[in-house]
């Protein structure tokens, strides 16, 4: 199968399993806060931020671990692979012991957070419950790293849809019975013991050789993959000081009660980010690494600039949904909690809609190997977020935290990104942030002016913002692509798998010959 055809079998499973996730979070959430209460809900998000910590143990193997596999599949060395994930599964063993004994650790010191939502013994079995999950989770990153080097993201989006759909049905199921926090844990777990399981199944069948063998460890392999993986951890440590900490913050400063509200307001802008990655980010980076295989740096600068404009593009019209109708839907989703959640979703919205701008300029770092800077910028950056959410959050409560994070972010994404994409693109400051951000974005904006004679119509119903919205979304892409130039519409269908009528040259050599 070749390098196309994979990426975009990848990147249509990975939609359709983002789409499922949307809508099982649309129809579950509502019902989950209802069953459990405020209280009860808003432990189980800050349990799930706890956890979210977790990943500080793996030290970037995880971002690095596919990244070594993918090359030891193009050289088609199987040595190579098995001392890999010989090696692999020592690390990985253990971090999972470390996990553990976090586990015991929060078991330990939990049920004295929330003492007015559940009972010790249930905070600790949800506890011990996730955390027995997430140790074995840890022992199967191998074979997810497998997967993720043969570009295989088609059957990691299988493995996840089978997740999503069993815990679905099974949390609909224990709602109606009124369980509460302990029977959601279990679900969660066990579904996510399946999906490991499907995982290493799918990286078996594409190697029977991949299994556990005696004496696969490499102490010179072990050092490689650590070396690689610290500037990945830095970047993750970051990423993590910005994005999850917060629901603990909040918790503290103001009652687990206050982060039902952060949590509901949150989640459509994080699944909006994760949709664009899946639709923009996995592509731009096999992309961009072509033309820096190949040194081709005009190609590269052509195809940054306009990865740029169709990003602002999407972020301009995925701000100006939920911006235009985020009051309604919060207030026909979950209408007790709609302003809690509105005052956290509007100023969520704009370094979202950054991100999702810039996510070429990082990219771009990632494809040069020049992502220690980004590194830096993202443990400063998440330090001051950190400190930042906590003033705001004893001020404001659960909306300073998203205050801090749009204040700090914005900052970042809408100018020390384009900075650093100009430098590694060997373009002008000023050509990136004008040309390649800011003027696509307003442009953007122009376009989506008229649907705001929409407004008035927008009511708390969900056939009003299904209609409202898909006209706005219609008028959006036919007048985005009327004005687009000849040559650069030719330029990106040339760049999807599907786009040219028969394989170039550059594209053969790209081809798997397994």
């Amino acid at each position: 199968m070749s390098l196309s055809r994979r990426l975009f079998s990848g990147a249509s499973w990975s939609l359709l399993d983002q789409a499922l996730k949307m809508g099982s979070a649309l129809v579950l959430t509502p019902l989950i806060v209802r069953a459990l209460g405020a209280g009860p809900y808003g432990a189980w998000c800050v349990l799930i931020a706890v956890f979210a910590q977790y990943g500080w143990l793996d030290l970037g193997l995880t971002v690095s671990m596919p990244r070594f596999f993918a090359r030891a599949v193009g050289r088609h060395d199987p040595e190579e692979i098995q001392s890999l994930a010989g090696t692999a599964r020592v690390i990985f063993l253990a971090v999972a012991v470390l996990s553990l004994g976090a586990t015991a650790l929060v078991a330990w010191g939990a049920p004295g957070w929330f003492e007015q939502s559940q009972s010790g013994e249930g905070i600790r079995t949800v506890v011990a419950v996730f955390g027995v999950f997430l140790a074995v989770q840890t022992l199967c990153q191998p074979h997810l790293g497998y997967l993720k080097g043969h570009l295989r993201y088609d059957r990691i989006a299988i493995a996840s849809i089978c997740r999503v759909l069993a815990s679905s049905i099974l949390i609909y199921g224990v709602l109606v019975r009124g369980q509460g926090l302990v029977a959601l844990a279990i679900i969660h777990a066990g579904c996510g013991l399946m999906e490991c399981l499907l995982l290493v199944l799918f990286a078996r069948c594409l190697d029977p050789s991949l299994k556990p063998q005696m004496g696969a460890f490499q102490k010179s392999r072990a050092v490689e993959l650590m070396r690689y993986s610290a500037v990945a951890y830095l970047m993750m440590a970051g990423q993590n000081l910005r994005n999850t900490f917060d629901p603990v913050l909040i918790a503290a400063q103001a009652g687990e009660a206050a982060v039902t509200g952060y949590a509901l307001g949150t989640r459509f802008p994080v699944l909006f980010v994760d949709l664009a990655h899946i639709l923009a980010g996995g592509q731009l980076l096999s992309l961009f690494s072509r033309y820096v295989g190949n040194n081709d740096q005009a190609g590269l600068g052509r195809a940054y600039a306009m990865a740029c404009q169709l990003c602002c593009a999407v972020a301009a019209l995925g701000a100006a949904m939920m911006w235009l109708f985020g009051s309604a839907f919060l207030q026909r989703w979950i209408p007790e909690h709609a302003l809690a959640a509105w005052q956290v979703m509007a100023p969520a919205v704009l370094p979202k809609a950054l991100f999702v701008a810039q996510t070429p300029s990082m990219v771009l770092l990632l494809a040069m190997a020049r992502h220690r800077r980004l590194a830096e910028i993202d443990w400063v950056a998440g330090s001051c977020n950190l400190a930042l959410t906590w003033w705001l959050v004893g001020w404001l409560g659960a909306p300073g935290a998203a205050w801090a994070t749009c204040w700090e972010q914005s900052l970042v994404c809408g100018l020390v990104w384009p900075w650093l994409g100009a430098r590694a693109a060997g373009l002008t400051f000023l050509r990136v942030w004008w040309g390649m951000m800011a003027k696509p974005l307003l442009r953007a904006a122009l376009v989506l002016l008229p649907c705001l004679l929409l407004r008035s119509w927008v009511l708390p119903n969900y056939g009003h913002l299904v209609l409202i919205g898909g006209i706005t979304a219609v008028w959006f892409v036919t007048v985005s692509l009327w004005t687009l130039r000849t040559e650069d519409r030719q330029w990106v269908l040339r760049q999807l798998p599907f786009g040219g009528r028969q394989a170039t040259n550059e594209d053969a050599s790209f081809n798997d010959p397994s």
